[in-house]
C-alpha cells in the first residue's frame, strides 16, 4: 500500500490578478472547456496554480500544455532556483548512516541531499 503524500501550502496575499487574467485568456483559446485557473503564491515565495479540468487516460499531453502556458506567463521554470550552484558528489557511507539519512529525508518530505546539506551547514 502506498502512502498518500500530502503537502501543506500556506498561501499569502499577492496581486496576481493581471497574470491570472492573461493565463485564462491564453488557456481559453487553447482549451475552451477549461475552467478558470487560479494563481497563488506560497509563503516560501513559490508560485502555483489551481486548475479544474477533466483529463482522460492518455491525455497527459493536454495537461503538459496547460502547465507550459501557465509557467510561460509566470516567467518561471522548473528545476533548481536560479543562482543556486550545486556540485554532484558521490559518498561512501556506512549502511546505518545511509538508512538514517533516508528515514530523515522521508520524515521531512525532502531529499537526502537536502538533509545532508542542512546538516553540514549547521556544523560548518
Amino acid at each position: 500500500m502506498r502512502k498518500a503524500r500530502v503537502d501543506l501550502v500556506e498561501v499569502v496575499r499577492d496581486d496576481l490578478a493581471k497574470r491570472e487574467k492573461e493565463v485564462n485568456e491564453k488557456l481559453n483559446r487553447l482549451f475552451p472547456d477549461c475552467a478558470p485557473v487560479r494563481l497563488y503564491r506560497a509563503a516560501d515565495g513559490r508560485l502555483g496554480f489551481q486548475a479544474n479540468l477533466a483529463v482522460t487516460m492518455g491525455d497527459r499531453k493536454r495537461l503538459d500544455q496547460i502547465y507550459r502556458v501557465v509557467m510561460k506567463v509566470l516567467g518561471t521554470k522548473r528545476g533548481r532556483p536560479a543562482g543556486v550552484e550545486t556540485v554532484q558528489t558521490k559518498l561512501h557511507l556506512p549502511k546505518a548512516v545511509y538508512v538514517r539519512l533516508k528515514r530523515l529525508a522521508e520524515e521531512s518530505q525532502t531529499t537526502m541531499s537536502v538533509v545532508v546539506t542542512e546538516s553540514l551547514k549547521a556544523r560548518l
